[in-house]
């Protein structure tokens, strides 16, 4: 086998160690590769989709048949062996939706300075499950379990943008109220129209539809069949968001996707190849001591 790509070859030193680290970046490739696909492929046909020598790529894929992770079908062609099976269910024992959330909430959190949250759908209302606060003097804050109309949040329209039309203007009839700053939608269309273009960015931003002087701006965080489960947000005062709506969309699209891959519901990303009606339902807000009043403290 080429020496650029034995991920097993019992040697010490550096070259070994970049020859391993070599073969471990083509493998992962490979296995990358047959998620795209989708079905049983050539050793060839996978050297070139990645850019690959094809003589490196038939050493990689001996090696994953020989461990198990690839298996041959009469045509030669490799498809993900049993042992990648018995991973994956080893895997999706332990994994936690809530707890990887976590883990990229913290991780935004501390590249940005911002408050960030985890929210999730209960009936018409949007709920925090977690947060976690800015590192900056002028932050903004709420509490955990704290609630919102459906309307209110950006977060809401990705809970619904699944659902045929019809369904997501009776949820909306029956849940939606009119913000204490007048900016969360009441209009039915407008609201389904948010949902459209929520779906179709990846994001949603919303300025004062809470509170006064606060900015939102959230992604979902979508199940294997496009049903968001959860959202993270980055939760600040209006002026930052003015000045960074690009740098933020792009950072909570980001942290979704990784949850999403974390949790199995999205491939990993491909390995670098190296070169060389009138509103109704008035009387189902709760008490307003359970919706989160955001504090910019200084």
């Amino acid at each position: 086998m080429d020496a650029e790509v034995n991920p097993f070859t019992p040697e010490d030193g550096p070259t070994t160690t970049r020859s391993r680290m070599s073969g471990l970046l083509r493998a992962t490739q490979v296995l990358d590769r047959l998620v795209v696909e989708g079905k049983s492929t050539s050793a060839y046909d996978l050297a070139k989709a990645i850019h690959a020598p094809v003589s490196t790529i038939y050493g990689v894929v001996d090696a994953l048949v020989q461990a198990g992770l690839l298996e041959r079908d009469s045509g030669g062609a490799v498809w993900f062996g049993s042992r990648m099976y018995h991973y994956g269910l080893a895997y999706g024992r332990n994994v936690d939706l809530l707890r990887e959330a976590r883990t990229e909430m913290r991780r935004l959190a501390h590249d940005l300075g911002e408050t960030v949250q985890i929210c999730a759908r209960h009936e018409g209302f949007v709920v925090i499950q977690d947060m976690a606060e800015a590192s900056r003097n002028l932050r903004v804050s709420s509490r955990i379990g704290a609630r919102v109309p459906i309307n209110w949040s950006v977060s809401g329209r990705f809970f619904l943008a699944h659902l045929p039309q019809h369904e997501q203007l009776e949820i909306f009839r029956q849940n939606a109220v009119p913000s204490a700053t007048g900016r969360a939608p009441i209009d039915p269309a407008q609201f389904v129209a948010l949902c459209d273009e929520a779906r179709r960015l990846g994001y949603a931003s919303q300025l004062s539809g809470t509170d006064e002087g606060i900015a939102c701006i959230a992604a979902p965080i979508t199940n294997a069949s496009g049903i968001c489960e959860m959202t993270i947000s980055i939760i600040m005062p209006e002026l930052r968001v003015r000045e960074s709506l690009d740098t933020y969309a792009t950072a909570v699209r980001e942290a979704a996707a990784r949850i999403e891959a974390r949790v199995g519901w999205r491939p990993f990303g491909p390995m670098p190849s190296r070169k060389s009606d009138p509103v109704q339902g008035h009387d189902m807000v709760p008490p307003s001591p359970v919706f989160p009043r955001y504090e910019v403290m200084a």
